[in-house]
């Protein structure tokens, strides 16, 4: 059964969700469609009735054999009938690709009316015998249930713990996110060449201010995320400068557009990826640890992970900078975000030192493990161990000034929240190797497997990337 609720996560891109109205009581204040609509509706659902009979479907089965059996002509009229039962579901019905695939479809139905639905659902298990078949139910998400109803985004698509008296409270984007979306708004007032792209998922990324100031710069191509990367290609090629927003682990489907439709051309596109690194909550799944390592690896490709929600906004306008050379990311995590002061934030490619120890250890933190470095390197000092602060910022180039004085340090420890198997720490550690072999390198990451669902405090806990799993591994490695 295909339930068509016009929405994936956000309203369903498609022509078949425009062309199909959802179902809604009688009291709708929906302008009533024109005769020859009602009269064209009206023929559509009989003729759906029609084919989900089964004593239909016997007949027409004898009808065939006959056909085929009358001498000379057989052949062609069954192509004849063949031909006039296509143009008529073609006319009073939608599109269908499923019957060109050899599915038998039938529909659409409304999936609110419980009679029908069973009466459907019955008759096409009895026609299941002769292959499978596509019963196309229409339903509204949420029917009934005024929260969901009222909730325009995501029709409580996902909801955290709630009253259901009230429903939960409306959700709005906060930490990164909230500082992408009004730093991609501002930047979009300065610059008409920006447009905005998405997936499926224009609130979570932020981009719904942005589609209501810009409705014609904006574009939502559903879950598709291929089809985002090649389009924004085209339209850098046009002369436009697009930002790409999407979930970190989302991009992984339009790798092959991400590396031979924009990098190969090394064209002006920007790519933000919202939820990198633990999200915790969203499962196994939507952990967003493998970008770095393999966006890291596109030649050409910049890679950017901010600490704070001030060094975001200054990394969106570089990048638009940046881009006239080449595709540029920019990495940053779900959830509440670092707040500094207006000096307290890099440009450019540039790394910035955060604190300078003695020579003995030095942490060099990605992103979001910044806050975490800062923190164990206090606990280290208080012990007696002042600790050089780095917070890599780009983590593809490496900053040769970063790498240079971790290179003067006994032991220098890499701390990102992506797969540590050829991630950024592994490159650090590489490049560290050039300059001073002997500077001792450990790298703490995300391991190679799927992690389970959990609070991300507490995963990243469990995995040694939090204050306590720094000083446990300074003080086990410290030569």
């Amino acid at each position: 059964m295909l339930n068509d609720n016009g929405r994936s996560y956000a309203p369903t891109i498609s022509n078949l969700t425009q062309q199909l109205p959802v179902p809604d009581d009688e009291t709708s204040s929906v302008e009533r469609p024109a005769l020859p609509e009602r009269i064209t509706e009206k023929l559509s659902v009989g003729l759906t009735k029609i084919r989900l009979n089964p004593v239909y479907v016997q007949r027409q089965r004898r009808l065939e054999a006959w056909l085929q059996n009358l001498p000379v002509v057989g052949q062609q009229a069954e192509k004849g009938v063949e031909a006039v039962k296509a143009a008529v579901r073609e006319f009073l019905q939608p599109t269908s690709f499923f019957e060109a695939l050899g599915v038998r479809y039938v529909g659409p139905i409304d999936g609110h009316d419980m009679r029908e639905l069973e009466r459907a659902l019955r008759n096409a298990e009895e026609l299941s015998a002769e292959g499978p078949i596509v019963v196309h139910v229409v339903t509204q998400k949420g029917k009934g249930y005024s929260p969901a109803e009222d909730d325009d985004e995501k029709h409580l698509h996902d909801a955290p713990v709630f009253d259901p008296n009230v429903g939960p409270p409306k959700a709005l984007p906060t930490g990164y996110t909230q500082a992408f979306a009004e730093t991609i708004l501002k930047e979009a007032e300065a610059d008409p060449r920006i447009v905005a792209l998405t997936a499926a998922m224009p609130g979570p990324t932020g981009l719904i201010p942005f589609q209501d100031r810009f409705p014609d710069r904006f574009f939502d191509v559903g879950i598709a995320e291929q089809h985002a990367v090649t389009g924004a290609a085209g339209m850098a090629l046009g002369g436009l400068r697009p930002i790409v927003a999407l979930y970190s682990t989302f991009l992984s489907r339009a790798w092959d557009q991400v590396v031979y439709d924009v990098a190969l051309h090394r064209l002006p596109v920007i790519f933000c990826l919202d939820r990198a690194g633990i999200t915790g909550d969203d499962g196994p799944s939507h952990h967003g640890v493998y970008d770095m390592a393999l966006l890291a690896k596109v030649p050409g490709m910049r890679v950017l992970a901010p600490s704070s929600a001030q060094e975001l906004q200054q990394m969106l306008h570089d990048a638009l900078e940046l881009v006239e050379s080449g595709p540029v990311t920019i990495r940053y995590p779900k959830g509440a975000a670092r707040q500094v002061s207006a000096d307290d934030v890099g440009s450019g490619l540039g790394a910035r030192r955060l604190t300078n120890g003695d020579g003995s250890v030095a942490l060099l933190a990605v992103g979001k493990m910044v806050a975490a470095a800062l923190k164990a390197a206090e606990a280290l000092a208080e012990a007696g161990t002042p600790t050089t602060v780095w917070d890599v910022r780009s983590c593809a180039p490496l900053d040769q000034a970063m790498i240079d004085d971790a290179a003067r340090h006994e032991l220098v420890v890499t701390i990102e929240d992506g797969i540590a198997d050829g991630g950024i720490g592994s490159s650090i550690a590489g490049h560290i190797a050039e300059v001073d072999p002997r500077t001792v390198v450990k790298v703490l990451g995300v391991p190679t497997k799927f992690i389970p669902h959990a609070k991300p405090d507490r995963i990243l806990s469990q995995l040694g990337l939090d204050a306590d799993g720094i000083v446990a591994t300074v003080r086990t490695a410290r030569p």
